[in-house]
């Protein structure tokens, strides 16, 4: 079997089992979510064919196993329960596990029989007599249902003034005496939000009861489908009902203008080895690098029969290197997708209810942050179920509904990325915090006292500081923390929450867009040269020594009417020289930074700017990566290596 071939298997069956638990958590909040249960089935029968061809037997043999019981479920021989879905997540779990064992590799040991066994179980368990009364009557397929030329006249112009076509199954209840007189009442309310076009059977058979336990009618309407459903299904004696919308089907065209098929497909995407286009992102790096040096020379020189083509060559690797960079953005939702599962299997094992919602899942990060914040996002998302969100009953007696609401949101703003996870629970204690931390003699009783939301958020983030008296098998608020911390700094990002007693908590997680290139300023400190990443910068001024003042010790300077505290960076990096020397040096001016990092702002004060330039960040050892105020180093066009500023760690 060649290589090429079992990457590719092993990619796209990701995808697939990605898919597959992403329509499994939809259908089990909303069973009767037909085009989630033909995906599913598409998937596992996809899934089937390419293991079978690849020679992978297992996989094609539990795959096949699921693709029998999805296809009962699809024709509505079977109905979705809590138990089938059970059954197909410890299957879908399984073919994962068959995956991996593949792309290890490695001769696989899982046994696959129990989990085959429950499926044929599943499968052959005779449903009750009432639902097979339901399936007496087969439904006609939506191609099958004709209509004449008054009933789509009528639908065409209810279309056109934004009236949505829909289908509608009820079934009745079999302990139902009189169905004929049920079927009417559900015809009447019906017609009370919608306008009925057709029925399967006829009107006159269903109000005479002739007919099963189930029936379809056809409508338009302007009210939310959902809607109906929930409305139909308050009534006396209806079982279930499955709406869904419907299309016009669209008459064949004439032989004058069908269209030869296109059976050779144009070529527009190809898959890429990740290790390749790291290698081709480094080179970018380095070409970056011989761009600035020869712009550099150029100028140095006066070349003027160079200018024209340096300045086409910084054109052009400007232009490649903006397409490299989008070749490394990953989609958030790549990591995102699998979090409904994840909170589905938590709060089913807490015993809780906990609705998920994720916003902003489309944008857009560099694969390598996306590849580390995957575990400090699950960190979050475990520990606001099991500490953060109450149970039922809990949220009862406080007045709050009895599920939970976990909500994630992604924000892109001035080159960062912010990942917000906030859930409605209790809130952190931060009168525990202090306890605790008095206890473990952390802080003294009266520096407890004054402690503000950044310095709890840095004692719950301490290696198993935690206020939870038991530890679960998923985590308490304060387990785990220090791991997402330690793994946002790295990434040159923060950490930063919010918390309001049984109201919730949010932790918010901001990221730099990309890791590789960035924009930034050059400055001078001293001999020293310093990266100021550009989207962090507000505006660069310049101000006389009297200007500045001192308030409670820290030096501020006024700009336009905001007070804005002001760090030397020569003081700062230990190169400070006298005062005299650093006015002098900037004919009696003081250069300053203006910075942001979330509302606030920062003014660092240096000797000279030197303009705006992409850097190439390059990684620091964990010695100098623990330095304050270091975010990591490049190399300048001339050789030389500059330090990039974190601004996040100057505060």
């Amino acid at each position: 079997m060649q290589d090429s071939y079992r990457e590719i298997f092993i990619t796209e069956s990701i995808e697939y089992l990605k898919n597959i638990n992403k329509c499994l958590v939809r259908i089990e909040k909303t069973p009767s979510d037909l085009d989630s249960l033909n995906e599913i089935f598409r998937c596992v029968h996809t899934l089937k064919g390419m293991s079978a061809t690849m020679g992978f037997d297992k996989l094609t043999q539990l795959s096949h196993q699921m693709e029998d019981l999805l296809d009962e479920l699809r024709n509505q021989k079977k109905r979705v329960t809590s138990e089938i879905i059970d059954i197909l997540f410890v299957s879908t779990d399984l073919l994962e596990k068959l995956v991996e064992e593949i792309r290890l590799n490695q001769p696989s040991t899982l046994d696959i029989s129990e989990v085959i066994s429950s499926l044929k179980e599943t499968l052959d368990k005779k449903e009750e007599e009432k639902k097979e009364e339901k399936e007496v009557i087969p439904e006609p397929e939506l191609k099958d249902i004709e209509f004449t030329e008054e009933e789509l006249k009528v639908i065409r112009n209810a279309k056109a003034e934004g009236f949505l076509l829909f289908r509608l199954k009820v079934f009745l209840s079999s302990e139902c005496a009189m169905k004929g007189t049920r079927a009417y009442l559900v015809i009447i309310n019906l017609e009370k939000l919608a306008k009925i076009i057709k029925s399967i059977p006829k009107l006159e058979d269903l109000e005479e009861g002739k007919f099963n336990l189930s029936f379809i009618l056809i409508g338009l309407t302007k009210h939310n489908l959902e809607f109906l459903r929930k409305e139909l299904m308050n009534m006396v004696e209806v079982e279930e009902v499955i709406i869904e919308e419907m299309a016009l089907t669209q008459p064949s065209l004439s032989s004058s203008f069908q269209v030869s098929p296109s059976y050779i497909k144009k070529i527009e995407t190809v898959r890429i080895p990740v290790e390749r286009l790291d290698k081709i992102m480094n080179l970018m790096g380095e070409l970056i690098i011989a761009k600035i040096r020869l712009m550099q020379l150029i100028q140095y020189y006066k070349i003027e029969a160079l200018e024209e083509v340096a300045f086409t060559l910084d054109r052009l690797s400007s232009s490649l290197q903006d397409e490299i960079m989008q070749t490394r953005l990953i989609p958030i939702a790549y990591i995102l997708d699998t979090f409904p599962r994840v909170v589905r299997d938590l709060a089913k094992n807490k015993n809780k209810e906990i609705d998920l919602e994720v916003i902003g899942s489309g944008i857009e990060l560099d694969r390598v942050i996306l590849n580390e914040i995957g575990d400090p996002l699950i960190h979050l998302v475990r520990n606001a179920v099991d500490h953060g969100i109450e149970s039922p009953e809990e949220r009862k007696k406080i007045g709050k509904p009895p599920k939970g609401k976990l909500i994630i949101k992604v924000l892109r703003e001035k080159g960062q990325i912010f990942i917000e996870v906030s859930d409605d629970g209790r809130g952190v204690d931060f009168e525990a915090v202090r306890k605790v931390a008095v206890e473990k003699g952390l802080v003294s009783k009266e520096e407890a006292d004054k402690l503000d939301n950044k310095s709890i958020l840095d004692l719950i983030c301490l290696p198993g500081f935690s206020t939870t008296k038991k530890i679960t098998d998923i985590s308490g608020r304060g387990v785990g923390l220090d791991v997402v911390k330690s793994k946002i700094d790295s990434l040159g990002g923060r950490l930063d929450f919010e918390s309001q007693p049984n109201k919730g908590t949010k932790f918010i997680l901001a990221l730099p867009l990309t890791l590789a290139i960035i924009k930034a300023m050059l400055v001078k400190v001293r001999d020293e040269i310093f990266a100021i990443p550009l989207m962090n910068i507000r505006e660069t001024i310049k101000l006389d020594r009297e200007q500045i003042k001192f308030l409670q010790n820290f030096e501020v300077i006024r700009v336009r009417d905001e007070i804005i505290p002001l760090i030397r960076l020569d003081k700062e990096f230990g190169l400070l020289s006298h005062e005299e020397e650093f006015t002098k040096s900037t004919n009696g001016k003081i250069s300053v930074v203006i910075v942001e990092y979330g509302q606030k702002s920062l003014g660092l004060t240096v000797n000279q700017i030197l303009g705006e330039q992409d850097i190439v960040v390059k990684p620091l050892t964990s010695f100098i990566k623990k330095t304050k105020g270091i975010a990591g180093a490049t190399v300048l066009g001339d050789g030389k290596v500059a330090l990039i500023l974190d601004i996040m760690s100057l505060r």
